[in-house]
């Protein structure tokens, strides 16, 4: 866990070995052409403390940014409790298996991202914007199909309220659309990427 206690010198010498170690587990693991770099940002740059991860696949930078916020949550502290339970438990024989194949693992990075690879070959994911870009079968098969889909009945309580969600989200203003997901990010779940 990162440390965020104590007094301020103290809290800034933790706080650099957290991000080295972090540096160096990112780094550690076994993709060709990817690296990371970890950086804490000051709360003047962006308004509250955060943490800017960039992710360089073959020199071309990803930067991603977790809110200091989310190391005192509750999913961080699952993650963790997980994570404890965890380490340790493969021994030096560990295969993850499917079906007839199998392959020798060391991690559960590895044992996770052999099953993926793995069911990956079995799907074809699509995603569409909305439903008038399908074809009439996938149509059916997802949303039409009376043995296979759900209907669900949506209200609105308060739609003043719903109409100004709907204005932050879809408006053209940027800037109260990221101060609402920011606002909201740490209640998210389930999300789809």
């Amino acid at each position: 866990m990162p440390p965020f206690g104590g007094d301020k010198a103290e809290g800034l010498f933790d706080m650099e070995d957290w991000l080295r170690e972090l540096g160096e587990k990112l780094n550690a693991r076994p993709t060709p052409g990817e690296r990371f770099l970890v950086k804490p940002m000051e709360e003047e740059d962006y308004g509250h403390p955060r943490l800017m991860v960039i992710r360089l696949r073959h020199g071309i930078p990803e930067t991603s940014y977790v809110p200091f916020d989310f190391f005192r949550g509750g999913d961080y502290s699952r993650i963790m409790a997980l994570a404890d339970k965890l380490n340790g438990l493969l021994e030096a024989e560990a295969y993850v298996q499917r079906g007839e194949k199998r392959q020798a693992v060391s991690t559960f990075g590895e044992a996770m991202e052999w099953m993926m690879d793995e069911v990956r070959r079995s799907y074809h994911i699509q995603r569409y914007k909305g439903l008038g870009e399908m074809n009439p079968e996938q149509l059916w098969e997802t949303t039409m199909n009376t043995e296979s889909r759900r209907l669900l009945r949506v209200t609105i309580e308060d739609a003043v309220a719903a109409d100004e969600v709907f204005t932050t989200l879809m408006g053209d203003q940027v800037e109260p659309r990221r101060e609402f997901i920011e606002r909201n990010a740490l209640q998210a779940e389930n999300i789809d990427i």
